[in-house]
């Protein structure tokens, strides 16, 4: 699996966010917590080399875990909840720079030049 299978998932993620918040820019933090266990949750379906990071390295059905926790609804389990919060503040820097980078690319922003290269430095 790789990182352009969940590229693919993001991006109609970010479709669906755009329907319900069309002045989002694309900043995942931003997000409500079911849009962020949306990202978190096919994020580690399609990188499975991050479940060591955010699941106990001696658990024998990792998959299942992940699955077992996103299934969970909040009011649900208070312990689902809690682990999907763990679990995003371990993601978050990584899944913002991608989500941002893929809004970017829907929505035919062009990143900002570094402030430098028009000084020559």
């Amino acid at each position: 699996m790789t990182i352009s299978r969940f590229q693919q998932d993001a991006t109609i993620i970010i479709g669906h966010v755009q329907n319900r918040f069309p002045r989002w820019e694309g900043d995942i933090i931003d997000l409500s917590d079911v849009d962020k266990d949306a990202f978190c949750y096919h994020f580690l379906q399609h990188m499975p080399t991050w479940w060591d990071d955010v699941l106990p390295v001696s658990s024998t059905d990792q998959k299942g875990i992940i699955d077992a926790i996103y299934a969970q609804r909040e009011k649900d389990s208070r312990l689902a909840t809690f682990l999907k919060n763990d679990i995003y503040l371990t993601l978050e820097l990584t899944l913002r720079d991608i989500v941002q980078e893929l809004f970017d690319e829907i929505e035919n922003i062009q990143a900002e030049p570094f402030a430098g290269y028009g000084r020559g430095e």
